[in-house]
């Protein structure tokens, strides 16, 4: 089913989300096309973050190119951290993780990473929103 995108500005998502969510994404740590409009990549384990792996879907129509850096230096930077742009980030990352509406997306794009060690440990099993453009 193809994302319909009616005036945003979003071109790039990034999410940490428990790798049990993960079941029908491809894992091959390279890009990969959802439809003509976006494409994702999932990111190896990390240690620092045992469960959870990093998420990155961006528009684009044929995604071939590995390098996120390379990526993201061309997309246009405007504040798109506004609430009808992430509302759109949240609808995105459901209809290509395929997630009920039942399952909460968090808003992690200010999060300053002062949390306790038993906050982090809750934290794992959340859908974390941690950037956008």
């Amino acid at each position: 089913m193809q994302l319909k995108d009616q005036e945003s500005t979003l071109q790039y998502i990034h999410i940490s989300i428990p790798e049990i969510l993960l079941g029908h994404i491809k894992s091959k740590n390279s890009w990969q096309n959802y439809d003509q409009e976006w494409s994702y990549r999932l990111d190896p384990p990390h240690a620092s973050h045992p469960f959870q792996r990093d998420l990155y879907i961006i528009k684009s129509k044929d995604m071939k190119q590995e390098d996120i850096k390379l990526l993201l230096d061309n997309i246009v930077h405007q504040d798109n951290k506004a609430p009808h742009n992430i509302e759109r980030a949240k609808k995105v990352i459901q209809e290509i993780l395929d997630l009920s509406n039942n399952i909460p997306i968090e808003n992690w794009l200010d999060d300053t990473g002062n949390r306790s060690i038993i906050e982090s440990m809750i934290d794992k099993n959340k859908i974390k929103l941690m950037d956008i453009m």
